[in-house]
């Protein structure tokens, strides 16, 4: 779940829906996810997606840095636009999924804007009932064997499944995401979660020894970052440290915008534009994943 910031609008026509769905395409791809559901709403989204071994933060952080920066340059506009980080509930797929798909399709009949989430087209439940309508980002299958063996079979029952009535106790579940609002499952799934999954670890390297890394990968001087140069490198080195610092660091954003002597607007839009270069060019993404293993490394001792 993604909301704009205080309520706020982040969908006012078909091209900012299609532009987030290109980024969403772009994440979705890059890293290993399944889109299983989806509905856009005016202010906010709901997706199901079936994870990777790659952590969902590396693909929301991007999705929403870089629809944000596209938005406010469309807009002529400026700060965020989220509410703060995606909230995610992690869904036992034999016992909650189903549920889970129905309360995303049914967004918008909860919200009065239509009757019939047949009528509401941004959203995959259309996509679920024809065998017709087909999506490149959107993986139906792994529900749908939960409806049937046959896809035939399965959309009859998918459809007779959205119809039945949802009690307010159990929608209120999937609203919060279950008892601690983070996992939707049986007792067996939470305790298995929980001996299994854990926070991807926080590097305590320093920001003076990040700068080293990188000026060392950019085969440039630590003291130039630190300086007024402006050449490209420089700069790129820059948003790589405040990047990393970002996603695999304790530091803030606003922490490494103070260090390097630079604004924090400037260091975000640095950042995204870094996000769209890793997506589009292998190079660059070479070289963070380089770095990012060195930080392992540091961080083991090695």
């Amino acid at each position: 779940m993604l909301r704009g910031n205080a309520k706020q609008t982040i969908f006012y026509d078909q091209d900012d829906i299609r532009h987030f769905e290109k980024i969403l395409g772009q994440g979705l791809e890059k890293c290993k996810l399944r889109l299983c559901a989806y509905c856009w709403m005016k202010n906010h989204v709901h997706m199901a997606l079936q994870v990777s071994d790659i952590p969902l933060s590396k693909m929301m952080q991007s999705l929403s840095q870089r629809y944000t920066g596209w938005f406010n340059r469309r807009y002529d506009r400026v700060g965020h636009l989220f509410q703060g980080r995606y909230r995610a509930i992690l869904v036992d797929e034999e016992g909650y999924l189903r549920d889970i798909i129905r309360y995303i399709h049914l967004n918008p009949v909860r919200a009065q804007l239509v009757n019939d989430p047949l009528d509401y087209p941004e959203s995959s439940h259309r996509i679920y009932l024809s065998s017709d309508k087909v999506s490149r980002r959107l993986c139906v299958d792994p529900a749908l064997k939960l409806f049937g063996h046959t896809q035939e079979n399965a959309r009859i029952k998918y459809r007779h499944f959205m119809g039945q009535p949802l009690e307010e106790a159990y929608l209120e579940l999937l609203r919060k995401g279950g008892t601690d609002g983070h996992i939707l499952g049986d007792d067996n799934f939470v305790q298995k979660v929980f001996h299994q999954v854990e926070d991807p670890p926080v590097s305590d390297m320093s920001l003076d020894a990040l700068t080293v890394l990188v000026a060392e990968k950019y085969n440039i001087f630590s003291q130039n970052i630190l300086s007024k140069n402006r050449s490209r490198p420089v700069v790129e080195a820059r948003a790589v440290i405040a990047l990393l610092a970002v996603d695999f660091t304790r530091h803030t954003l606003k922490e490494v915008s103070q260090y390097l002597g630079r604004e924090i607007s400037t260091m975000s839009r640095q950042v995204i534009n870094l996000r769209d270069k890793i997506i589009k060019f292998s190079g660059v993404q070479a070289k963070i994943e380089g770095l990012i293993a060195e930080i392992t490394r540091v961080d083991q001792g090695e």
